[in-house]
Order: structure tokens, then sequence, then C-alpha cells
């Protein structure tokens, strides 16, 4: 039977190394700008037809 080579310098090392550095080559743009994440949290927290069993949201100003 033979061992795999799970140490971090062996074939799966490799693997997993070149694994990272391909999606890693691939810029992740930006989903939403600040601005408009701000508006969306701050029209939640503002929100009156939430379910009783939601959590409340709870952010300091």
């Amino acid at each position: 039977m033979v061992i795999p080579d799970y140490a971090l310098g062996g074939r799966l090392g490799r693997m997993l190394e070149a694994w990272r550095k391909d999606i890693g080559s691939v810029p992740i743009p930006e989903v939403v700008d600040l601005a408009t994440a701000l508006a969306i949290v701050r029209a939640g927290r503002r929100r009156t037809d939430a379910s009783p069993d939601e959590a409340p949201i709870r952010l300091r100003d």
C-alpha cells in the first residue's frame, strides 16, 4: 500500500498552493459600495414589519 504524501512540501501541498495561486490571481470586484451598504443597514434598522422571531438589529451610532 502506498502512503499518500500529505506533507506541505509534498504532492498535496503543491496542488493546494497552485490552487491558492489560481484563485488569488482573479480579482474579486466590489459587490456594493460603502454608502449603499450603510443605507441598506440603516433602512433595515427602521423596519417595522419584522417578524417577532427575528432578532433585533442593535448597532451603535
